[in-house]
């Protein structure tokens, strides 16, 4: 395998790469949005959420600029989409991506943690001591 054939593989699996997580980050904004009205969380949460899909959209955006940039790569043999520009919005979409989870980890525990899950009691989440205390 020469190396321009190494590079034709590596253009395919960051474009599939790409592809998968603009998928998912739409998906994940989608579906939040789907469910909000039916979570009702506080002010603290949905501040949290939407700093989620702010970060959902830069990676995005910045997965979309990728797919361009390889694309014109395989326009023009000239042009390296791995350097440059086209290397900095791949790794902001991945590492926005994965910023993204975690907030999305974090809204979805202090949901978990405000709701009553068992029909029973509430639980009320206290920020600054970092406790659950019975409601």
């Amino acid at each position: 395998m020469d190396l321009r054939d190494k590079a034709n593989d590596a253009h395919q699996i960051a474009l599939e790469l790409m592809k998968q997580i603009i998928a998912l980050a739409s998906g994940v904004v989608a579906l939040s949005a789907t469910f909000l009205e039916k979570l009702k969380p506080g002010a603290i949460c949905l501040g949290l959420l939407g700093l989620s899909w702010a970060v959902l959209l830069a990676s995005i955006f910045c997965g979309l600029q990728t797919i361009s940039a390889i694309v014109k790569g395989r326009l023009d043999p000239d042009f390296e989409w791995s350097k440059g520009s086209g290397q900095t919005y791949a790794r902001i979409s991945k590492y926005a991506f994965v910023i993204d989870i975690l907030l999305l980890a974090t809204f979805t525990f202090l949901l978990l943690v405000r709701t009553d899950q068992s029909g029973d009691a509430h639980l009320q989440t206290s920020i600054c001591k970092c406790t659950a205390l019975p409601h």
